[in-house]
Order: structure tokens, then sequence, then C-alpha cells
């Protein structure tokens, strides 16, 4: 995953409404988190994949930022 994804994809979840993060099953959030990166940002099927891995891996940091917000 390029920097810039990255970055982009942890803005979203700084501004995402922490209510929303927390309340979500985890594909759904999964599907709306790429769904806002992918508003932005052009991604390939490789990227996509990508992507979707790295969230996965990180929900419970995500749902942990979300709580703290």
């Amino acid at each position: 995953m390029t920097p810039s994804i990255m970055r982009l994809f942890w803005n979203l979840v700084y501004q995402a409404q922490p209510n929303l993060i927390l309340h979500l099953e985890d594909e759904k959030l999964i599907s709306w988190l790429k769904d806002q990166v992918r508003q932005k940002l052009s991604l390939d099927r490789h990227q996509e994949d990508d992507l979707r891995d790295y969230i996965s891996d990180r929900i419970p940091l995500i749902r942990d930022i979300a709580s703290n917000q």
C-alpha cells in the first residue's frame, strides 16, 4: 500500500463519526472504509485487496481510536 493511501485512510478514520465505527459489524466497517477511500482515490484490484487486508488487520485499533474520540 502506498503512503498516500495509508495517509488518506487514517485521516478518514479520524474524521469518521465514532458511533458509526463502533456500531458497524466488522465486514460492513471494512466495506464502508474501503468505499470512503475509493471515493477519494482510484484503486486497482491489487490495491483494493491490500487495503481490505490492512483494514481487517487493524479493526481493533480502529475501534479503539473511535472509542477514545
